[in-house]
């Protein structure tokens, strides 16, 4: 019998040499192709059921060259070089490297920025001699239910007047959240705060309309990827005063801007808080165990695309 072929086209700064051994002493035939390029990927990646993607483009077109594949790998944790949506139609696993923290602690994060802006909002209110903002007045606002934003409810519902969501990853709806649409979410939420994967039908989700649909002075924070937000239309909301501020949970070296004069990682109302560093040749072996775990139970784990139906509710819905 074969050994399962898993081909990894490009590693960038990551060192391939510890996921090539975990694969091969797990029984598969494991090969680095050192190329983006679709045309040798195609070629050299024929008959592989999985494929581990640094910053190659997966799109349809390379899909159709490579039929047998079963499972699409990325080291980037924003998965913004992968067509989900055209994955999932083939029936394709898409996954991601597994968080460096857990649901309590990305929670405790979430709920820290969000009064951290508050704290930095009402120092400069005090100097102005305006009363100071206090989370037990306002309002805040979570974006996909999934379990990070179940738990940051939890701990916030104590803090603030009032908590409200859209869209559920889960079956049950959480105690003490007001379920609303999204557009009413923006419109009554003080502090919004956006937890839901990026897809075809959520990247881009704050744009210019939906700033202009949040409440004037309101704050946003994003733990999850820097693709969810359009970044010109979120610094004319800052400069112009429509949005206070914005906390964002993920690192400058997911965005393209580290070396460049940003706006955004300039900007006085802005806070970056990105989760603990990792090593570089870590996530190719996270990726690794995932094949490994399809074979030997049938599934990966940290998926953001699936072969089988997506529970009732759980697709992000905005209306």
């Amino acid at each position: 019998m074969t050994a399962p072929y898993v081909a990894i086209t490009d590693t960038g700064a990551h060192d391939p040499a510890p996921a090539i051994r975990l694969l091969t002493e797990a029984g598969f035939r494991a090969r680095v192709l050192g190329t983006s390029d679709p045309a040798r990927i195609a070629a050299e990646a024929a008959g592989a059921v999985a494929l581990i993607v640094h910053e190659t483009r997966v799109d349809a077109a390379l899909l159709d060259a490579l039929p047998t594949l079963r499972l699409v790998m990325t080291t980037d944790q924003y998965c913004s070089g992968i067509d989900v949506a055209e994955a999932e139609r083939r029936g394709l696993w898409v996954c991601l490297p597994p968080r460096r923290e857990n649901v309590d602690q990305a929670a405790a994060r979430a709920l820290s920025m969000a009064l951290a802006q508050l704290r930095r909002l009402s120092t400069e209110r005090l100097t102005c001699f305006r009363s100071a903002l206090r989370a037990c007045d306002l309002t805040l606002g979570l974006v996909g239910m999934g379990p990070v934003a179940t738990r940051f409810a939890d701990l916030a519902l104590p803090l603030f007047k009032r908590v409200v969501g859209t869209g559920s990853r889960l079956r049950s709806w959480p105690y003490g959240v007001t379920r609303t649409s999204f557009y009413e979410l923006l419109a009554t939420a003080d502090v919004v705060s956006l937890h839901v994967p990026v897809t075809a039908g959520t990247r881009g989700l704050v744009g210019a309309q939906a700033l202009a649909r949040m409440r004037p002075g309101a704050v946003l924070i994003n733990l999850s990827s820097p693709d969810l937000v359009d970044r010109e239309a979120l610094l004319t909301a800052l400069d112009t005063g429509m949005l206070a501020g914005y906390s964002a949970g993920y690192s400058l070296a997911g965005t393209g801007h580290l070396h460049e004069s940003c706006g955004l990682r300039n900007h006085p109302s802005v806070v970056f808080s990105p989760e603990r560093a990792e090593r570089a040749d870590d996530r190719l072996c996270m990726l690794a165990r995932h094949v490994i775990a399809w074979r030997d139970r049938g599934f990966p784990d940290v998926t953001v695309a699936s072969p089988f139906p997506r529970p009732l509710g759980e697709a992000l819905q905005v209306s």
